[in-house]
């Protein structure tokens, strides 16, 4: 079981194994994709075995039932992708772009009068405009207290995503241990961890109703869904039970991927100038100099909108994606794959594959265009980076609109390139990018 790069070195393993890998886990069986082909071929084509979710001590244990992403297969998990998708869906993008735009413009004044301070910046502006549209309350600081309840739960799925942190994953029986038995700090970790999920998940939602009860809600997922059923839809205590959860889960997975594709950008703008000078180019020829970009002019950005596909590959920000679940047992390929095991899917070996993106490791947005415009026929890295078949991300069209004007914003006002040492001479730049995510 790889321990430092995942996806770099389950790629090696493919190539002396192939793209479909069993490995045995103290009993438990884990099979890894290493190709978009086997991915397709069970993730997407069938989909009705391959969407659950494996089982963890530390979810159960930490109070993470109530995220959507973690959630098992079957007909609470499909209610609760109704109901986001009620909220967030092509037609509702619209309603949020204003909010978008202001959260933006907000962020490039903070990075004018402190550049020092960009990646609070960048953890800011995507909670506030997260928070913002789910809750409908604003986050004025990184000191505000919703933006640090809601950096606490981060900083916990964190904890819990790391394969290996806690012993009782490997050996389940440990979560039956007395917690002040030694070896068993796991579980007054997580005693503390669901006390304080549990608090945060009710307190947001709370508030978004105390400022409704006020009459100074602003819109939001969570407004809009009183006035649906204030006119006699889904009158039920479980309603919004599930909305509280549908709520939470918006905020804590759609701020915190976002934001760590946004601080990839930084660095890829960085580290190739080349690509932000044409972007740049692109910007002032369209937009000119006068004003900020807006989403009306997304269509004649395909640079732009290259640049972003470029960044959903050259840093996925789940490097194996989330865990899927066979339900029953399987054949592909000749092989058994057993009820019950574990799917992983490679994906930064999938976007790294040379035959669909040559030259993988170089940031190139020209790979997504022909004839000047935007083309991604088979090539597109949305296919892979927001997930598979029924667990691919809901959000993902307003995850890809976010990175558009963020990018768009940023190029036309800022120039962006290495720090520099205390003579004023560049520092080299690194693509550090950390490897070994798992859950968003």
């Amino acid at each position: 079981m790889p321990r430092r790069h995942f996806g770099r070195e389950f790629a090696e393993l493919s190539k002396k194994h192939g793209d479909v890998i069993h490995l045995d886990l103290l009993g438990q069986s884990m099979i890894v994709l290493g190709s978009l082909q086997a991915a397709s071929d069970l993730m997407e084509k069938k989909s009705t075995n391959y969407s659950d979710r494996p089982s963890s001590v530390m979810v159960d244990l930490c109070g993470f039932e109530w995220l959507t992403v973690l959630k098992k297969y079957g007909a609470e998990w499909r209610h609760h992708r109704r109901t986001f998708h009620q909220y967030i869906n092509p037609e509702t993008l619209l309603y949020y772009e204003p909010i978008q735009l202001n959260v933006t413009r907000d962020l490039l004044r903070r990075m004018l009068e402190h550049p020092d301070d960009l990646s609070v910046h960048l953890k800011l502006s995507f909670g506030a405009t997260v928070m913002r549209i789910a809750y409908g309350l604003d986050v004025a600081d990184a000191d505000d207290k919703y933006y640090k309840m809601v950096e606490r739960v981060a900083e916990i799925g964190g904890e819990v995503a790391i394969p290996g942190r806690f012993p009782a994953e490997a050996l389940p029986m440990l979560r039956f241990l007395p917690s002040w038995f030694p070896g068993a700090g796991f579980k007054r970790f997580a005693v503390e961890a669901k006390r304080e999920m549990i608090y945060t998940v009710n307190h947001l939602f709370d508030a978004a109703k105390a400022a409704m009860d006020r009459g100074d809600a602003k819109d939001s997922m969570v407004t809009r869904f009183f006035d649906n059923i204030s006119s006699g839809d889904d009158q039920t205590e479980y309603a919004e039970h599930m909305m509280k959860e549908v709520a939470a889960t918006t905020y804590v997975a759609g701020a915190d991927t976002t934001n760590a594709a946004v601080a990839a950008f930084f660095l890829a703008m960085a580290l190739y100038p080349e690509v932000q000078m044409q972007a740049q180019k692109e910007l002032e020829a369209v937009v000119g100099t006068n004003r900020l970009p807006n989403f009306s002019d997304r269509a004649s950005l395909p640079y732009i909108d290259a640049l972003v596909k470029e960044l959903l590959r050259w840093h996925v920000v789940l490097p194996i994606g989330v865990p899927h679940r066979v339900v029953a047992d399987d054949e592909y390929r000749g092989n058994l794959i057993p009820g019950g095991a574990t799917i992983l899917v490679n994906v930064w070996a999938v976007s790294r594959d040379p035959a669909v993106y040559p030259d993988p490791e170089r940031f190139d947005p020209e790979r997504f265009l022909q004839n000047g415009q935007l083309h991604v026929k088979g090539t597109d890295p949305a296919s892979f980076a927001f997930g598979f078949g029924r667990r691919v991300c809901p959000g993902r069209l307003f995850g890809e609109a976010s990175l558009f004007i963020l990018c768009a914003s940023v190029l036309s006002v800022f120039s962006i390139g290495a720090p520099l040492d205390p003579d004023g001479k560049p520092i080299e730049v690194k693509n550090t990018a950390p490897t070994n995510q798992m859950v968003a």
